[in-house]
């Protein structure tokens, strides 16, 4: 089956981010100087402001920060209405990263809430040698 949607383009600075999604690994970028984890990917700690960093990874863990049920979908999205984007905030701290994605199909509009603990979740796309990441409920 032929993939419709719109896939990402790594560049010089996401592509070990995409990389990690493609081994089922959420990376994000850490200052080597205080510590601080950071997104979107940037040439700088938005902290500190260091240009030392290191791709590291972290949990996937998180909470629906906010969201929003779509109901027309753009091209091949509207195949799946209603669907879910979420905005995310992963459980590393100190500085909040919030993560924007679909919520999994499998997960009712009706069943997200606010808090609601999520986890990243990654799915192959066949024939196309790309990985992209949604959101899943979480067990807690």
């Amino acid at each position: 089956m032929t993939y419709l949607k719109p896939l990402p383009t790594p560049t010089i600075a996401n592509g070990e981010f995409w990389d990690g999604i493609k081994h089922h690994e959420f990376l994000v970028p850490r200052c080597d100087d205080c510590g601080d984890f950071g997104w979107v990917p940037y040439p700088a700690c938005r902290t500190c402001q260091s240009e030392s960093l290191t791709w590291t990874q972290v949990s996937g863990d998180a909470h629906v920060y906010s969201f929003s049920v779509v109901h027309r979908g753009p091209g091949a999205f509207n195949d799946e209405v209603p669907y879910v984007v979420v905005l995310a905030k992963l459980v590393e701290e100190p500085r909040p990263m919030v993560v924007l994605a679909n919520m999994v199909a499998e997960c009712p509009p009706e069943s997200v809430s606010i808090g609601m603990p999520i986890k990243v979740v990654y799915e192959d796309i066949a024939d196309e040698d790309i990985t992209i990441y949604k959101f899943a409920p979480r067990d807690v």
